[in-house]
C-alpha cells in the first residue's frame, strides 16, 4: 500500500527509477479482496515505470533491466504468475521447489469439521481457534507445529485464543522459567 502511494507519481519520484530489483513476497495475496488489487496495480505499475524508462533512453544498455522475484509458499497457478511477469525482452523463470527439497520434511494432517446451519461463517472460524490448542498437543508428537490462517485478522484471533488455550502445553519446567 506504500509503494503504491510512492509510485502514483513515479515521474516525479527519482527513487522510484532507481529500483532494479523488486521483490513481491506472498504473491499470493493477489487473490485476497481486500489487497489483491493493490498488489495488482503495484506491479503492473512498476511493469510501466521500467517499459517507459527503456523506451525514454536511447541508449538502453544505460539502464539495467528492473528484475521481479515473486515467492509465495502456497500459490497454486506459479506458471500465469510468471508469464503475467514476463515482457518481450525478458520472459520470466519459473522456479518450483516443491516438498522432496526441503531440508526438513512436513507432515500435513487435515481434519474437517461440519457447520452447523445456524452459524455465520465468521462464528465458524471463531470456534475453530478453540480447537488449535488440542490439535497441536494431538499431532504435533512435541515438535514445533505451523498453523495457517486465511487474514491477518484470522491470525490475530487464533493466536489470542490459542495463548490462553495452551498453558496446559508447557511442562512443569517451562512453566517455572
Amino acid at each position: 500500500e506504500k509503494w503504491d502511494s510512492m509510485t502514483r507519481r513515479w515521474r516525479d519520484n527519482s527513487i522510484v527509477q532507481l529500483v532494479r530489483l523488486f521483490l513481491i513476497d506472498e504473491v499470493h495475496v493477489i487473490k485476497d479482496e481486500s489487497r489483491g488489487a493493490t498488489l495488482e496495480v503495484v506491479v503492473s505499475r512498476m511493469k510501466t515505470i521500467q517499459s517507459s524508462l527503456w523506451h525514454l533512453l536511447e541508449k538502453h544498455d544505460t539502464i539495467p533491466p528492473l528484475r521481479f522475484v515473486a515467492v509465495s509458499a502456497t500459490l497454486p497457478n506459479t506458471e500465469d504468475i510468471a508469464e503475467w511477469l514476463s515482457d518481450s525482452k525478458m520472459p520470466a523463470v519459473c522456479l518450483k521447489i516443491d516438498e522432496d527439497q526441503r531440508p526438513v520434511k512436513l507432515r500435513k494432517i487435515v481434519l474437517g469439521f461440519p457447520c452447523s446451519d445456524n452459524q455465520t461463517e465468521f462464528k465458524f472460524d471463531l470456534t475453530l481457534n478453540y480447537k488449535i490448542a488440542s490439535i497441536i498437543q494431538t499431532y504435533s508428537e512435541q515438535k514445533p507445529a505451523l498453523v495457517f490462517c486465511a487474514t491477518r485478522k484470522g491470525v490475530q484471533q487464533a493466536a489470542s485464543v490459542f495463548a490462553k488455550d495452551a498453558k496446559f502445553l508447557l511442562s512443569i519446567e517451562q512453566k517455572q522459567r
